[in-house]
């Protein structure tokens, strides 16, 4: 899963702000939060880097390891996945 590629749904919005992030699915009006580092996951999905860097940015800030980063970046994007906030990108 570390080499796939995601985007951020069209039918989400969502408000980052300094204790973490809050998205709205549009189309069936569920509100989902989450705290910083959620938020960095996120900003880094709309930014299109792979999961392997945000992985790193996240044990680089966090003084995490960076495996223990990973696992929690996999399944943070599972989940967001799971809601229909983010989707696989296809390929070119």
């Amino acid at each position: 899963m570390t080499d796939l590629s995601f985007t951020v749904n069209s039918d989400t919005t969502a408000s980052i702000h300094d204790e973490g992030l809050v998205i709205l699915h549009i189309r069936n009006g569920c509100l989902y939060t989450s705290n910083r580092i959620g938020s960095c996951i996120w900003r880094s999905i709309e930014r299109h880097i792979a999961l392997e860097e945000i992985a790193k940015e996240i044990s680089d800030t966090y003084q995490v390891a960076r495996s223990t980063a990973m696992e929690h970046t996999l399944r943070f994007v599972a989940e967001l996945e799971r809601h229909a906030l983010i989707q696989r990108e296809t390929a070119p």
